[in-house]
């Protein structure tokens, strides 16, 4: 997703353009359906700011060093907190704030989506929430960065050359505490110091680890999230959960499987309530749920469930960066079956072929489960069972 996006609302609708791409978007306003986006209560960065420095100054014997920096969404890229963590010191960040795509439709990030770091030229890490807790596993300088998630060129940090990092309005303030115990231990005693609530937060996210399925994993460039959780099954199948509201997120499964014409996907999943009520195509309102299949030319296919298209339709994602990636395919649509358990079977190069086109790829790579609700900010639910990859020589089950 590019920053330095424009969007300008319209009698007929909402059109968006973004720099150097050229290329605009136009949602037609549906007349059922009032194009005002959810706009939450945001925490007062200054009043933040202040609780944080006066629970710093009662905390100085569980504090090696803390400080308050503002990670501006217009940086021209990584901003040195001027923290040099040694191996091992384990560290909490706080954030308030927002990453603003369009102000004036509340399209923004806060820091559970937006708030990057990485420690010298070490691998990058998203803050799990807008609290996050580390422990540091190389010695270095401690840098941050607001941005929106992919775009990467690699797990350093660098950016694709078509995709600067460009900057929008608005950003992040962020505490950065150093303990000299354990976070936890840490954070206990903060706790009864920060007016905030950042962390009692932070203390009851470390308490609740969301499971993930065996074999299952975040997928590097949208960072770890809270949104995917494995639950075993009773009356219910086994099947791994999502709950998205404000975040975005993709977990993956590693597979090495040919695509032939007796490639298939199959899956059950019960979607309660989408993250969407526009249609999903545009991007401003592109929050959604799907299964999808990675391939070995880097492409993927995803199965969504759709608010408002219809079953069928095909469309490239709506997203800078993910549009040369990503193309959908809207298997579901029928409102009137949220909350029921549905069965799924998709052909797989038959799919590809009549949705992306061109030479197939000859292996699938891997699986994925995507949920995005960052736009409209609405929350979503939804579980995945039962799913499979299968062929004419064989199955993969893939779980849970």
């Amino acid at each position: 997703m590019r920053t330095g996006l424009n969007l300008q609302v319209h009698e007929e609708g909402v059109s968006l353009s973004a720099s150097q791409n050229n290329f605009t978007f136009l949602l037609i306003r549906p007349q059922e359906e009032s194009l005002v986006f959810h706009k939450p209560v945001e925490p007062d960065p200054a009043t933040a700011k202040l609780a944080w420095r006066k629970a710093i100054e009662e905390s100085h014997a569980h504090l090696r060093l803390a400080v308050i920096v503002d990670v501006l969404a217009a940086s021209s890229g990584w901003v040195d907190t001027g923290v040099d963590l040694a191996l091992g010191e384990e560290v909490s960040l706080f954030s308030v704030g927002t990453v603003w795509l369009a102000q004036n439709l509340g399209v923004g990030l806060n820091g559970a989506t937006a708030l990057w770091y990485r420690i010298g030229r070490g691998s990058v890490a998203k803050s799990v929430g807008t609290t996050t807790s580390f422990r540091a596993e190389d010695a270095g300088h401690l840098q941050l960065i607001a941005k929106p998630p992919g775009e990467w060129r690699d797990t350093s940090g660098n950016f694709e050359p078509d995709y600067p990092h460009e900057g929008a309005e608005g950003g992040l303030s962020v505490a950065v505490l150093i303990w000299t115990t354990t976070a936890k231990d840490g954070l206990a005693h903060f706790r009864k110091q920060d007016a905030s609530g950042c962390a009692a937060r932070e203390i009851g996210r470390l308490a609740d680890p969301p499971i993930l399925a065996k074999g299952w994993q975040h997928l590097w460039q949208l960072g770890e999230t809270r949104i995917f959780r494995a639950e075993a099954g009773g009356k219910e199948p086994a099947r791994i959960c999502c709950y998205s509201c404000r975040d975005a997120g993709i977990l993956q499964y590693p597979v090495d499987v040919p695509l032939d014409r007796s490639t298939r996907l199959s899956w059950a999943w019960r979607a309660d309530e989408l993250p969407s009520r526009l249609r999903e195509d545009s991007l401003p309102t592109h929050d959604y749920f799907s299964i999808a299949v990675q391939f070995e030319n880097g492409r993927d296919l995803t199965y969504m469930w759709s608010a408002a298209l219809p079953e069928g339709k095909v469309f490239a994602c709506p997203l800078p960066w993910w549009d040369k990636r990503e193309t959908h395919q809207v298997v579901r649509s029928d409102l009137a079956k949220l909350g029921i358990w549905l069965d799924e079977e998709q052909a797989i190069l038959s799919d590809y072929e009549r949705a992306i086109g061109g030479q197939p790829p000859k292996r699938i790579t891997a699986v994925w489960l995507i949920a995005v609700s960052i736009f409209q900010k609405r929350k979503g639910t939804c579980s995945f069972a039962r799913i499979k990859l299968k062929t004419d020589s064989g199955e993969i089950f893939i779980g849970p």
